[in-house]
């Protein structure tokens, strides 16, 4: 069996794979050694994946590395797909996981990833298996701070849904444009990649991806594990 550990912005995830199939998923709002060790065999697995985006206990990454099957997501990790990436050191590893499970869901077909997390992320993998790349831009929470935080009297609102495209007061403006400005955003890059490369499965993930799921015109396939199934096609390649 398979343990992977993913920190994201705002928590940090948990799964336990055995195959591909996920028995166990756990979410902390923050996880050092000695809860991790608390709460599973570490040494029982087979392998044990360290994913993170954010600065996180290195006595737990060391001891991540010290075991047999451990290992830590890098740019130098083996990957399940051709990385075309011009940066290849600069790609997150949520991107790299993403395209990983991209590449081992629609292998043969060109496929495109939206997570909807802190940031917008887009990325896709070609029919061939090569990653070319997407695209990043401010996440649903992030363009409210950002109204709030850049301007005098704006205020902070919580996320929120609308299907009214016309604000009748300053809230439902502000909710207006940030949520229906998304949906056009998803739908005007989903209909670019299909313009350009023809038939795209279309994959939506991340915290915020319920919002929108069912915003977009085109048939989508949601999975809220998404990333986490292809940390653990990243670690078969690294680790077994």
């Amino acid at each position: 069996m398979h343990l992977i550990i993913d920190f994201g912005n705002t928590q940090a995830k948990i799964a336990v794979f055995d195959g591909n199939e996920m028995i166990r998923f756990e979410s902390y709002p923050s996880l050092d050694l000695i809860r991790l060790k608390s709460d599973f065999d570490l040494e029982s697995f087979y392998g044990v994946l360290l994913a993170s985006v954010i600065d996180h206990d290195p006595d737990l990454e060391a001891y991540i590395n010290s075991l047999p099957g451990g290992h830590v997501v890098s740019a130098s990790s083996q990957l399940p797909f051709t990385n075309t990436y011009g940066s290849p050191s600069s790609l997150g590893v949520d991107r790299m996981a993403n395209a990983a499970a991209l590449r081992a869901k629609y292998t043969g077909r060109n496929a495109l990833c939206i997570d909807m997390g802190t940031c917008i992320k887009y990325d896709f993998v070609d029919r061939s298996g090569a990653y070319l790349g997407g695209a990043i831009s401010p996440g649903f929470g992030m363009r409210f701070s950002a109204l709030n935080t850049f301007t005098d009297k704006l205020p902070l609102i919580e996320p929120q849904a609308t299907k009214d495209f016309i604000g009748t007061d300053t809230n439902s403006s502000m909710v207006s444009g940030v949520f229906q400005g998304i949906v056009a955003e998803l739908n005007g890059v989903i209909m670019n990649y299909i313009a350009k490369f023809g038939d795209v499965e279309i994959v939506m993930t991340g915290g915020d991806a319920s919002f929108f799921e069912n915003e977009v015109k085109n048939s989508i396939f949601a999975d809220a594990f998404f990333t986490l199934r292809g940390l653990n096609a990243i670690l078969k390649v690294n680790a077994d």
